[in-house]
């Protein structure tokens, strides 16, 4: 009769002979389940007048229309005479003019504690930042020149070719620090703070948001076009 060979292995040996089978069973399930910074949404397109683009960082540049998603780590553009309006996931509204250009850096949200971080870069053109649920000292916004900092609600940033930044404040207060040692300025509601370069001081002067249809709440759009001044009527989503 053929002998049965019978191999006794102790607890700890096959306990160590598992851990590899587990880790890559586990290692498995993350890159099946998880997902990379390209499929993390961090909100979503509400309107886009005339054109806007998406380029995800390392991706390639495609349209953006109402409701598509946006992701951390992406580029966001618009066209002359164009607009788009994104809404994070904590309900904070961000607003591109024309031929404008954003970087989405970074989103992270607890619905429970409000708490997270949002960063933004502006990189040229005029936007309309108006808070959401997330605290505001989680809030970094950086232009070519300047930094700034939330401590309001509803506020205009303009960003010209060479990066010279104007902050016109609408409700709440900001404060806005020059990146290369200028000193810095808290701007109030009704005034407006410009940075001509890295180096120089932040001005604060009164006056108005820099004009631009595109960053216009879609009630007063709506409310234009009724009265005949709406422009070409294109502020919805499809192209």
């Amino acid at each position: 009769m053929p002998q049965k060979l019978i191999i006794q292995t102790s607890p700890r040996a096959v306990a160590a002979m598992r851990r590899p089978i587990a880790a890559l069973f586990c290692l498995t399930c993350l890159l099946v389940a998880s997902p990379s910074w390209a499929e993390t949404e961090i909100g979503d397109v509400r309107s886009v007048k005339v054109w806007a683009y998406g380029t995800p960082s390392g991706g390639k540049r495609g349209d953006l229309y109402e409701s598509d998603a946006v992701y951390a780590d992406e580029t966001v553009e618009t066209a002359n005479e164009g607009a788009l309006h994104v809404v994070f996931r904590d309900d904070t509204d961000f607003r591109l003019g024309s031929a404008s250009r954003a970087v989405l850096d970074r989103f992270v949200y607890n619905a429970d504690s409000h708490a997270g971080v949002l960063s933004l870069s502006l990189l040229k053109g005029v936007f309309r930042y108006t808070s959401g649920k997330l605290a505001k000292r989680g809030v970094k916004i950086a232009t070519p020149v300047a930094l700034i900092g939330i401590r309001g609600t509803d506020f205009t940033v303009s960003v010209a070719d060479d990066g010279a930044t104007e902050v016109a404040v609408a409700e709440g207060e900001v404060e806005i620090t020059p990146s290369g040692g200028g000193a810095a300025a808290n701007v109030s509601a009704g005034q407006v703070a410009a940075v001509a370069n890295p180096a120089a001081d932040a001005t604060v002067n009164t006056g108005t948001a820099a004009s631009d249809p595109g960053l216009q709440d879609q009630s007063d759009t709506d409310a234009g076009e009724a009265d005949g001044d709406g422009g070409d009527g294109d502020g919805g989503g499809g192209h």
